[in-house]
């Protein structure tokens, strides 16, 4: 093939490129959408229950749910409980020490558990927040263990880069 022949094809394999990449984004925010339905399916499913123990008590019947067992969340990328809140879709099938050295890396300095919790999860409720702050707060106490950021004080954390000259003052 010619050249301009050539140039046709890459133009048509770029294409290619760009739109499997955006069916990707679109995939993933699908799913993202799915795990997050699911987790106020199974939010309201307990409501019910909760409201059916109160009617129940006062002699009316309860209302029945149509058993779906496909809204258990369980087990869906990032989450090991039903119980933790969703984390957003960007960090989606990412580790959580992943996520947290990549937040720290961009942050122009020194940063806080609770600046990074919003960067992370989709908290809903006091009770959410709570669980996610308290794995979140493991997770940065074993990361700076493990030297992949540096503990500052009180869940205050800066990545490495930030405190080089400080260390190696130490370590002399």
């Amino acid at each position: 093939m010619s050249l301009n022949g050539h140039q046709v094809e890459e133009s048509f394999t770029d294409s290619l490129r760009r739109q499997a990449e955006s069916k990707r984004k679109e995939y993933n925010q699908l799913v993202h959408d799915q795990n997050r339905v699911a987790l106020q399916l199974d939010r309201v499913k307990a409501y019910i229950q909760s409201l059916n123990g109160l009617l129940e008590a006062e002699g009316q019947a309860k209302v029945q749910l149509r058993d779906d067992t496909k809204t258990n969340v369980v087990g869906r990328p990032g989450n090991r409980s039903k119980n933790m809140p969703l984390r957003k879709a960007q960090w989606e099938g990412m580790t959580l020490y992943d996520i947290v050295e990549t937040i720290v890396e961009e942050a122009s300095g020194d940063i806080h558990v609770d600046q990074i919790l919003p960067q992370i999860y989709e908290t809903e409720t006091q009770k959410d927040r709570r669980l996610a702050k308290q794995s979140l707060v493991s997770t940065m106490r074993r990361g700076a263990k493990d030297s992949r950021w540096v503990a500052l004080g009180q869940n205050m954390y800066t990545r490495i880069q930030n405190r080089q000259p400080e260390l190696q003052a130490i370590q002399q």
